[in-house]
């Protein structure tokens, strides 16, 4: 860790998420919270202020406080939100993980963050128990019923008024500085880190979702981006801060989210490539003028502007696109569809909250025009990486987020990507990183060399490709590779196309031409089997 936790002055210090919590529960009390979309309980911002309360009270009893981490592993819903508090609370560090992990990288996050505690959903409470006897935790806690040798989270009902409960104080040493999650996002390397994200990050993310998406305590958002990316989670923190309703939803699946948006009157969506496009054209889709949507948020530069158009002519919604990484903890820039249709392909504009510099090799600020890497300062950049003081120097370097992605600075004050110098994939909403799969690959037998790349995909903006130089006279199938990779790490990063190449393009230092790669063509024959998958 590197980041002091102490505020420099109880006057001074960030806001605590649990913070305004407190305050809508005084002044509106009655006003939904949350939803959740799978039982239809709705929850008060009294009855949610209870029920943090009293579930802080119950982890504080098993002996989890400040500083403490507490793996989570469960899809988004009602409890899941209320236990994420709850822990904002006592001042434990979150540590959400994502349900599609391989259980070797779930257990190697949980053991680097050293998980004092475990919690997770019914769904996912076998998969726990194998890791709760394999890390030393404290009993397991159930978000959800109640099962042997596992420790129910109290969600009992209010009793006490709400300005009884709003006046509850904080904790002396929960407050805007105090860390507040960790989420891992694979490294260059392939070793996952852990990105410590403080309570302020929230407040912060809140802040720039009001300037940009005009997200307020009227809207209603339907939250199924999974709480495990930082985007779900900071989406989710947002609405709660502002005072709005958020709907939460287990799944991408758009039957059940246009079901959501005309039971709920849901207001914001966002969505991920390859969600997108089934969603704006579902059959189930209210038509423009007849729905409380008002706008459809996704990834900028990725998503197809078919969608765009389509949200604004078929659903009579306004879109927008965004840019983040996890690091940053928040969004980075934001896209309007009129940026978009100005000047297509454009990320728009750095969010308010933030200040930004785009500098060289050499750390020097680069002219408008000229490719510079993006430098990002506020107050929700990450504090660090979680153990990892070499990499967080590097990253943080004079006061500085270095993104690793490279920009220019157009007219009007606009930014346009023009290469990763980390070549992360972003597929469906998941970040893939290259060396991570082929660390997996080049150990294989039967292969001699290998690189891996993204390229375009229509439906999931990005997708995986490996190009693969066998070992002489073998025989080798893309099923084998396929099943090496997915025996190691999460299904989703394993390549949906392979070519066998003779060669892998470098420079004199050794240095994969990345470029060259993905400039080649890819056909159907490169697909993997889906039937093997």
């Amino acid at each position: 860790m590197t980041t002091p936790q102490a505020p420099p002055s109880p006057a001074l210090a960030a806001p605590a998420v649990t913070s305004f919590l407190r305050r809508h529960a005084l002044e509106r009390p009655s006003h939904l919270a949350l939803i959740d979309g799978a039982t239809r309980e709705e929850v008060t911002y009294h009855d949610l202020l209870s029920q943090v309360l009293a579930q802080a009270d119950q982890f504080r009893e098993a002996g989890i406080g400040p500083g403490d981490r507490v793996g989570i592993l469960g899809v988004n819903s009602l409890p899941y939100a209320v236990t994420l508090l709850a822990l904002s609370e006592v001042g434990a560090i979150a540590v959400p993980k994502n349900t599609r992990l391989h259980a070797s990288e779930l257990a190697d996050n949980l053991r680097d963050a050293g998980v004092t505690a475990l919690v997770a959903d019914s769904a996912h409470r076998e998969a726990t128990t194998a890791l709760a006897d394999e890390l030393v935790v404290v009993a397991p806690f159930l978000l959800d019923g109640t099962a042997d040798g596992w420790t129910p989270l109290d969600r009992a009902p209010a009793t006490t008024d709400a300005a009884t409960l709003a006046a509850t104080p904080l904790p002396a040493d929960v407050h805007g500085e105090a860390t507040s999650t960790i989420l891992y996002t694979s490294g260059t390397t392939g070793r996952a880190k852990g990105c410590m994200l403080a309570q302020r990050t929230w407040v912060g993310y809140a802040q720039n979702m009001t300037s940009s998406l005009r997200m307020s305590g009227d809207d209603t958002y339907l939250a199924f981006l999974p709480f495990f990316h930082v985007a779900g989670l900071g989406l989710l923190h947002s609405q709660l801060i502002l005072g709005g309703t958020v709907v939460t939803q287990a799944a991408a699946d758009p039957a059940q989210m246009h079901a959501a948006v005309a039971e709920h009157g849901v207001t914001i969506v966002m969505v991920v490539p390859g969600i997108s496009g089934p969603f704006v054209h579902h059959p189930d889709a209210a038509p423009a003028g007849e729905t409380s949507l008002r706008l459809l948020v996704s990834a900028v530069g990725l998503e197809s502007r078919e969608v765009m158009e389509a949200a604004r002519d078929r659903l009579g919604v306004e879109y927008m696109g965004i840019y983040g990484q996890t690091e940053s903890g928040t969004k980075t820039t934001w896209a309007t569809q009129e940026q978009e249709n100005r000047n297509p392909g454009t990320y728009g504009t750095v969010m308010p909250a933030l200040a930004y510099r785009l500098v060289d090799d050499e750390g020097r600020d680069v002219p408008p025009g000229a490719p510079g890497e993006l430098l990002l300062r506020g107050n929700t950049i990450m504090q660090g990486y979680w153990n990892r003081p070499d990499a967080t120097a590097e990253t943080l370097a004079g006061g500085w987020h270095h993104t690793g992605d490279v920009f220019v600075l157009e007219d009007g004050g606009t930014l346009r990507m023009v290469d990763r110098t980390k070549y992360l994939i972003k597929t469906g909403g998941e970040n893939v990183y290259p060396q991570e799969v082929e660390n997996i690959l080049k150990v294989h037998p039967k292969v001699a060399d290998v690189a891996v790349a993204g390229i375009p995909d229509p439906e999931w903006g990005e997708t995986v490709k490996a190009f693969v130089i066998p070992e002489p006279d073998v025989e080798l199938t893309r099923t084998e590779l396929d099943e090496a990779v997915r025996a190691e790490v999460a299904g989703y990063k394993a390549p949906r196309f392979i070519e066998f190449v003779d060669q892998i393009p470098r420079n004199v230092s050794g240095k994969i031409l990345k470029n060259e790669l993905t400039a080649r063509a890819t056909d159907e024959s490169q697909r993997v089997p889906r039937k093997e998958r």
